[in-house]
C-alpha cells in the first residue's frame, strides 16, 4: 500500500510539473516570431507568397485554438493574389484527444476570397496544391480490427461574406458564388442539427444570375457515412437562360446510406414558375432505392404556360416503379397537353415504357405511341389529326442516342431515323422519308397586310425579316431527305432527294433533284453562317415556267416550256440586304410561250394611226394580254442585286424580239427596252403592210405594278433609218445593174 502510494505520489508530481510546464510555455510562447519562418517555408515549398497582417493568436491549453487575422496567398511564382481570408478562428479542446475524440468549438471564417482558374492549355492555377499521395508502391499500414471511427464533435460552422469564382479561359467562361452566410448547428454522429445558407451566384456561359436560400436539418453517422435532410426548404430565384424571373422552390427529405446502398426520397415537392408566364411542378410521394431492386409511388408533374396568343397545360404521370439491381422500369409513361395558339385549340396524348440501367447509363423509351389533333378556321378543311409511333434509347454517359419514329398525318407519313454520336456540340446522323408532305397545311398564319396593300416584311427597311444562320454553328449533321410529293410555299415538286451537310457552320445540300411542273431539277445550295453567304447553283430542264413563276412568286409575266440555268450568291443578315447583294449569271430557254401584260401584235395594227402623233402611249400591264413566241432566250449577268441582260431573241410567226435592260431584284422593280419587228412577210390587218416595222417598248416600274411604254419617237426614227437603207439598197442595186 506504501509502494502504491509512492508512485501515485510520483505520477501526480510528474502531472504537475507537467501542467505548470506547459501553463509557462504557453504563457511565453510568442507565435508572431514565427510568422516570417511561415512565409519562408511557403514559399520554398509552393513558389507562393505568404502574406499575414497583423498578429496571430494562439493558445495551447486547454484549448488548442488559433485566430488569423488577414492573410493573402499569391499564384504560384506570380504576386498576384490567389486567396485572401479576413479572419478565421478554430479552438480545439485538448483533454478530450486523450480519449480519441475531436471536439472544437464553433468555427468561423470571414472575407475568404479565392477563385480557380482554367488555362487554355489545361492547367489550372491550383495544381500544385494537389496531394500527390504516397507512390503506388508504398504500402498502406493495416488498419487495427478494433479502430472505429474517429469522434468528431464541432459546436458548429459560421462562414460569412465569402466568394468562390472559377473561371475557364479555355471556353471564355466564369461562374461565381457569394457565399452571405452559410452556418451549422452542432456536428456530432447521430446527433441533429440544422444548415442554413444564403448565396448569390452568376455565371457567364449561360447568363445567368441569381439567388440560393437552403435550410435544412440534418443528421450524421460518422460510422455508417449515412447523411440524412429533413425539411428541406431549397429556394432559388434569378434569371435563367429561358426563364426570366425565376423562382423554383424544393421541399422533402433526403436520406443516403453508403454502407446499406440505399436512398430514400419521401415527399418531395418541386415547383418552378417564371416572368414569362411558366409554371411546372413536381410530386415524388416516395422513392427508394437500394442494392437489390426499388420501390416507389408514381409520381405525377405538371406544366402550364400562359402568354398573350399561346397557352399549353401538360401532366406527366410515371407509373410506380419496379426495380432489380440497377435495372429500374416505369411500367407507363404518359404526357397528356392541351392548348391554344391564336385562334387553333389542340390537344395530344403521348404514352410509352421507360427502362433505366443505371450501371450502362441508359434509358430507352421502346414503344411510344401518340396521337395529336389541332382544330381552328385557319387550318385547312378546320382541323389535323396525326399519330406517332416508334422508339428512342440513349446513352447519356457517352452522349449517343438512336431515335426511330413513325407520323402519320392525313394520307401523309413521314419516317425519322436519327442517330446521335454526341450531344454537345451536337453530331447526328438522319435519314427522312415521306411519301406525300404538304407543308403549307402545317405553316403559320401569313401576316395581316399593311397600309397600302403591301405586307409587313415590304413596308420599309424596319420590317425587313432577319435571316439569322447561327443554329449552323457547332452542328455536325449529315442526312438524306426523300419526299414522295411535296407542296411548299405553294410551289409543288415530286420525287424530291437531297443529302445534307453541316459542318463548322456551314450548310451544303448536294446533291438537289426533284421533279416539277413537268420538267427535272438538279443542283446544290449552300449556307454559311460565318459569313452569312448563300449560294444556290441549279438547272431546271424542260419545265412550264408559268405556273412556277404563279405558285412560288405569284407572278403571271411569262408562260413557256424549257430550261433554266441558275448560278448567285449573295451575303447579308436580312431578306433586303440579300437580295441587294445578289451576284452571278442566269440564262432561260423557252419554247411555244408568251410574254403576259400585252399584245404586240394588236399594238402594231394600231400603230400606224399613232406614228405621226410622235408621242409615247404608257399602259398599265393587262394580264388579260400576251405575246405568243415560238422560242425565247435570254441570259442575265447579276451584280448588287441588278440583273442585266443584251441579248433577249424571241420569235414568233408575226414578231421577231430583242432587248436589253435591267431587273432590278433588290428593289423589285425593272426597266427594260424590248425592240419588236414585224416580220418582212407579215401583212397587218386592217389594211396596209407592216413588214420591216419596229415598235420599241419600255417596260419598267415596280414587279406588282408594272407598266408598259411605247416610244412612238424612237418608233419613227427607226422606220426613217430603215426607208433611208432601203433607199440605198435600191440605189445600189441600178447602179450595179448598168
Amino acid at each position: 500500500m506504501k509502494t502504491v502510494k509512492i508512485v501515485l505520489g510520483i505520477v501526480v508530481s510528474v502531472v504537475i510539473l507537467a501542467v505548470i510546464a506547459a501553463a509557462i510555455f504557453a504563457s511565453s510562447f510568442d507565435a508572431n516570431r514565427y510568422k516570417s519562418d511561415a512565409v519562408r517555408i511557403v514559399k520554398e515549398k509552393t513558389g507562393r507568397t505568404l502574406s499575414i497582417e497583423g498578429d496571430i493568436g494562439l493558445s495551447f491549453f486547454p484549448k488548442l485554438s488559433l485566430m488569423l487575422g488577414k492573410t493573402m496567398l499569391s499564384e504560384a511564382g506570380r504576386e498576384e493574389v490567389f486567396a485572401r481570408v479576413d479572419k478565421v478562428q478554430v479552438a480545439l479542446e485538448v483533454l478530450p484527444l486523450l480519449t480519441g475524440r475531436v471536439k472544437l468549438e464553433r468555427v468561423t471564417l470571414s472575407g475568404l476570397q479565392a477563385e480557380v482558374v482554367r488555362y487554355k492549355d489545361g492547367r489550372t492555377n491550383i495544381d500544385d496544391l494537389k496531394g500527390g499521395g504516397k507512390s503506388g508502391d508504398e504500402k498502406k499500414a493495416p488498419e487495427s480490427a478494433s479502430a472505429g471511427p474517429l469522434g468528431i464533435d464541432v459546436e458548429g460552422v459560421d462562414i460569412r461574406a465569402a466568394s468562390l469564382a472559377y473561371r475557364d479561359e479555355r471556353e471564355s467562361k466564369q461562374f461565381r458564388m457569394a457565399i452571405d452566410q452559410l452556418s451549422t448547428g452542432r456536428i456530432a454522429s447521430g446527433l441533429p442539427g440544422k444548415l442554413e445558407l444564403k448565396a448569390r451566384f452568376e455565371s457567364s456561359v449561360p447568363k445567368a444570375a441569381g439567388s440560393v436560400d437552403f435550410q435544412s436539418g440534418y443528421r450524421i453517422d460518422f460510422g455508417t457515412g449515412s447523411v440524412a435532410l429533413s425539411g428541406i426548404a431549397l429556394k432559388v430565384s434569378g434569371d435563367l437562360p429561358g426563364a426570366a424571373g425565376l423562382v423554383a422552390s424544393l421541399k422533402g427529405d433526403i436520406e443516403a446510406d453508403p454502407s446499406k446502398a440505399t436512398f430514400v426520397v419521401n415527399g418531395l415537392v418541386l415547383v418552378v414558375t417564371t416572368n414569362d408566364g411558366i409554371e411546372a411542378g413536381l410530386n415524388a410521394p416516395k422513392l427508394q432505392l437500394a442494392a437489390g431492386g426499388a420501390v416507389g409511388d408514381a409520381v405525377t408533374g405538371s406544366v402550364k404556360v400562359a402568354r398573350p396568343g399561346f397557352s399549353v397545360d401538360a401532366r406527366l404521370a410515371l407509373a410506380a416503379l419496379s426495380a432489380k439491381g440497377e435495372l429500374i422500369s416505369f411500367p407507363s409513361m404518359v404526357l397528356e397537353f392541351s392548348g391554344k395558339q391564336a385562334e387553333t385549340a389542340f390537344t395530344g396524348r403521348i404514352a410509352t415504357p421507360v427502362a433505366l440501367d443505371l450501371g450502362k447509363s441508359t434509358i430507352e423509351l421502346a414503344k411510344i405511341t401518340g396521337e395529336f389533333a389541332a382544330s381552328g378556321a385557319k387550318l385547312p378543311g378546320g382541323n389535323l389529326k396525326a399519330s406517332l409511333a416508334g422508339s428512342v434509347a440513349t446513352d447519356w454517359a457517352k452522349q449517343t442516342a438512336r431515335t426511330d419514329v413513325s407520323v402519320k398525318m392525313d394520307s401523309s407519313t413521314l419516317g425519322a431515323k436519327v442517330t446521335v454520336s454526341r450531344f454537345s456540340p451536337l453530331s447526328a446522323r438522319f435519314d427522312l422519308v415521306a411519301d406525300t408532305l404538304d407543308a403549307d397545311r402545317f405553316a403559320p398564319p401569313a401576316a395581316p397586310a399593311a397600309a397600302g396593300g403591301k405586307d409587313s416584311k415590304s413596308a420599309g427597311s424596319g420590317g425587313d425579316a432577319p435571316v439569322d444562320l447561327a443554329a449552323l454553328k457547332g452542328l455536325d449533321l449529315t442526312g438524306t431527305v426523300r419526299v414522295g410529293a411535296l407542296v411548299a410555299h405553294k410551289v409543288k415538286v415530286g420525287n424530291l432527294n437531297l443529302s445534307l451537310r453541316v459542318a463548322g457552320g456551314r450548310a451544303e445540300v448536294s446533291p438537289l433533284s426533284a421533279e416539277l411542273y413537268g420538267g427535272k431539277l438538279a443542283g446544290q445550295l449552300s449556307a454559311d453562317a460565318n459569313t452569312h453567304q448563300l449560294s444556290a447553283k441549279t438547272q431546271l430542264t424542260a419545265v412550264n415556267i408559268g405556273p412556277i413563276l404563279r405558285d412560288a412568286a405569284g407572278k403571271d409575266v411569262i408562260d413557256g416550256r424549257g430550261n433554266v440555268a441558275l448560278d448567285v450568291r449573295t451575303t447579308g443578315t436580312t431578306v433586303g440586304a440579300l437580295k441587294k447583294a445578289l451576284g452571278g449569271t442566269a440564262s432561260l430557254q423557252l419554247k411555244d410561250g408568251a410574254i403576259k401584260g400585252i399584245n404586240l401584235a394588236d399594238t402594231f395594227r394600231k400603230a400606224k394611226s399613232m406614228v405621226g402623233a410622235g408621242k409615247s402611249q404608257d399602259q398599265a400591264a393587262n394580264n388579260a394580254e400576251k405575246t405568243d413566241f415560238s422560242e425565247l432566250s435570254a441570259s442575265f449577268v447579276i451584280r448588287d442585286g441588278v440583273a442585266h441582260n443584251e441579248d433577249l431573241s424571241a420569235r414568233s410567226p408575226f414578231l421577231r424580239l430583242a432587248g436589253a435592260g435591267d431587273i432590278n431584284i433588290g428593289a423589285d422593280s425593272m426597266d427594260y427596252l424590248a425592240k419588236a419587228s414585224v416580220v418582212a412577210s407579215a401583212a397587218g390587218q386592217g389594211g396596209g403592210d407592216m413588214s420591216g416595222l419596229t415598235l420599241p417598248v419600255r417596260v419598267s416600274g415596280p414587279f406588282d405594278a408594272l407598266r408598259f411604254g411605247i416610244e412612238f419617237g424612237s418608233m419613227i426614227s427607226d422606220s426613217a433609218k430603215q426607208k433611208v437603207q432601203d433607199a440605198v439598197k435600191s440605189g445600189l442595186k441600178g447602179l450595179f445593174k448598168r
